[in-house]
């Protein structure tokens, strides 16, 4: 009577040791309800993958569309930024050329010209693209505005919000980090590590692992992780892994970078306050790529073929394995936790926990997929195209004046930046069509938004710049109407 039970006990062992990181294949329960944290709406865009209309729905109701762009996408390869403010979502298609979407008026804009090697966007709205010619060209809403051929390698692209462009490259054994500030031309700071390896290989790395997060940028440079301090150019980490980096994933705050190696099974976790490798977790095979959850929830790493690791980053242990092609835009972490995976022509959603399968879009596979959190599809408020009134008319943006500001401290700490303002409307097509017609010395104006009284007011600015002089110089350069008001728009 012994017999049946050890032999039970050896086949449930020997189940153990082969199948523990590959929960997928067996039969999982629906898990734990899921939820979708508070905040802006769940919005989930797809379109063709051939290209088509790009189509947006508020998760988890996939089949009732919200918005429909009014012009088509390319096919689409990857999202790069999103800008909540003005609504502009900056990808590449096929090819790698830089998209905008503009998600309020629904228009698409492509990229003609030169072949590009690298973008980047921090907003959605400008787009900085490296060319096949060496060239660094910036692309507005309004076309190209600023260009430059940098003196120093240049590698990987990082745009930041204030506007400047933040590069890192590869000379001779050394990774250099620069900064430009358009509209100017020459470099403002930079920086120089001492990483060693072979050129081609140290271009090749920093290309390949480039990323950002908060005001960090970072990047694998052979065998050293390097991040940096966007605000100064400083040096916030080199940590030397031992061996070649194929990819590095950052959590949402940025305190631990999850970094994988050539042929090594084994992910390496650097505590960005300890700056050394706190951890190393072990996986079913090498990791080829990693990609983050916009949450912090987990990370997926691509293994051999068509295998996907999902780790938790809770417990910092494999949860299973998923079959699913890995492509620029999934498997994808949904708002709620539930990971969509492509199976053959359908989506799949599986629970993050059991792996087990919860939806299928049928057809899914076809269309590319993204998700961002926004309110810009809801409702416009009665009455937004009517002219924006001003209780005085004294030169300055009315808007920008708290309610609740009182009288100015004697103490007070003057500003120092002041911007143009050329218009303060409620219609947003408007408000595009002055800045259309402005251009002064290679610059146009942008848009900005500021919700006053459950209405947002869309202003057309440039600037801030350092003096007074200076902004009143710009505005009377323009042609048009305008006023100045203190501090940053």
């Amino acid at each position: 009577m012994r017999r049946p039970v050890a032999s039970a006990l050896l086949l449930l062992a020997a189940g153990a040791a082969l199948g523990c990181f590959d929960r997928a294949s067996r039969p999982a329960g629906a898990g734990a309800p899921l939820s979708i944290p508070t905040g802006p709406d769940p919005i989930v865009l797809r379109a063709a993958r051939t290209g088509g209309i790009l189509r947006a729905a508020r998760y988890p109701a996939l089949d009732t569309t919200i918005w429909r762009s009014a012009g088509q996408v390319p096919s689409l390869d990857r999202v790069l930024g999103f800008g909540a403010d003005d609504g502009y979502l900056g990808a590449t298609d096929g090819t790698g050329a830089p998209v905008r979407v503009d998600l309020r008026l629904g228009t698409v804009t492509t990229s003609g010209g030169d072949s590009v090697t690298m973008v980047s966007t921090a907003d959605g709205g400008s787009i900085f693209v490296m060319t096949q010619r060496g060239e660094i060209v910036r692309e507005t809403p309004y076309g190209g505005d600023w260009s430059m051929r940098p003196a120093l390698p240049a590698h990987a692209l990082f745009a930041q919000p204030d506007g400047s462009l933040i590069v890192a490259g590869a000379s001779g054994d050394r990774a250099v980090v620069w900064r430009v500030r358009p509209p100017t031309q020459g470099i403002s700071d930079s920086l120089s590590f001492d990483v060693g390896g072979e050129p081609g290989t140290l271009a090749a790395s920093i290309a390949a692992t480039a990323g950002a997060v908060g005001d960090r940028i970072f990047f694998g440079a052979d065998q050293m992780v390097i991040a940096v301090r966007t605000r100064d150019l400083g040096r916030a980490l080199e940590v030397d892994v031992g061996k070649p980096i194929r990819a590095i994933a950052a959590t949402p705050s940025g305190d631990r970078l999850f970094v994988a190696l050539e042929a090594d099974r084994r992910l390496r976790v650097i505590d960005r306050f300890e700056e050394r490798v706190t951890r190393k977790l072990k996986m079913p095979g090498p990791a080829l790529a990693l990609r983050m959850d916009p949450l912090g929830r987990m990370l997926l790493a691509r293994g051999g073929g068509d295998s996907v690791y999902v780790i938790s980053l809770g417990s910092d242990a494999v949860v299973g394995v998923l079959q699913t092609p890995w492509r620029g835009d999934l498997p994808l972490v949904l708002p709620d936790g539930a990971i969509a995976t492509a199976r053959g022509a359908d989506v799949v959603l599986v629970h993050p926990e059991t792996l087990g399968d919860l939806r299928t879009v049928v057809d899914g596979a076809s269309q590319f997929w993204h998700v961002l959190r926004w309110n810009g599809f809801r409702p416009r408020a009665k009455g937004i195209d009517q002219p924006v009134q001003f209780r005085t008319s004294a030169p300055r943006d009315s808007l920008d004046v708290r309610a609740d500001s009182g009288r100015v401290a004697a103490d007070s700490v003057a500003p120092t930046a002041f911007t143009v303002s050329f218009a303060a409307v409620l219609d947003e097509g408007k408000a595009r069509e002055v800045a259309g017609r402005i251009r002064v010395e290679g610059q146009s104006p942008r848009i900005t938004t500021v919700e006053r009284e459950g209405q947002v007011v869309y202003r057309v600015v440039l600037g801030p710049y350092a003096t007074r002089g200076e902004a009143e110089r710009v505005g009377r350069a323009s042609g048009q109407s305008f006023w100045i008001f203190e501090g940053t728009p």
